[in-house]
């Protein structure tokens, strides 16, 4: 069962404490679209009074985190997770306002990655995201690459509390 907005926030949340902090929301895990937004604020701002880079950055990353959720849905984390591989980013122009980062990412790339989780290999996609001021101008763009990896017995994350990590 697809996991709401609301769902995979609270998720997100709780597995990354950062994203609390940052007050990011969640807008869209529905429709091959990905959306998170992060407020402007006194902890987000820097020196400028605009978005922080590293914010800017972070809300465009998480949207692979985004993805794997809403192609495996939240009950299948604990056998199997999503990891970046790399980010690019290049920024536009100074973010004055809040940020609302997105990314597309179509239902086919989703099959692929589950036949190849369902056979037991690893698989990376790349995603292509737009972060956007309220305004909507364009303030950077990220390309990114993931991996989501089958859980496997051989390890532990104490911290997580879950194998294979």
């Amino acid at each position: 069962m697809a996991a709401s907005e609301t769902e995979v926030e609270a998720a997100l949340r709780r597995i990354f404490p950062i994203y609390e902090h940052a007050g990011l929301t969640v807008e869209s895990v529905r429709d091959g679209i990905y959306r998170v937004r992060i407020p402007l604020n006194r902890e987000n701002g820097n020196h400028l009074n605009t978005v922080h880079a590293a914010l800017q950055w972070a809300a465009a990353e998480v949207l692979g985190g985004l993805v794997v959720m809403a192609v495996f849905g939240l009950e299948q984390l604990d056998k199997m997770y999503g990891a970046v591989q790399s980010v690019s980013i290049d920024f536009q122009r100074p973010a004055r306002s809040a940020i609302v980062a997105e990314a597309l990412f179509d239902e086919r790339e989703a099959r692929r990655i589950e036949q190849m989780m369902g056979d037991g290999q690893d698989a990376t996609f790349h995603l292509h995201a737009v972060v956007r001021d309220e305004g909507g101008a364009t303030v950077a763009v990220t390309e990114a690459v993931y991996v989501v990896r089958p859980l496997r017995p051989a390890k532990a994350d104490v911290r997580l509390g879950r194998a294979g990590m």
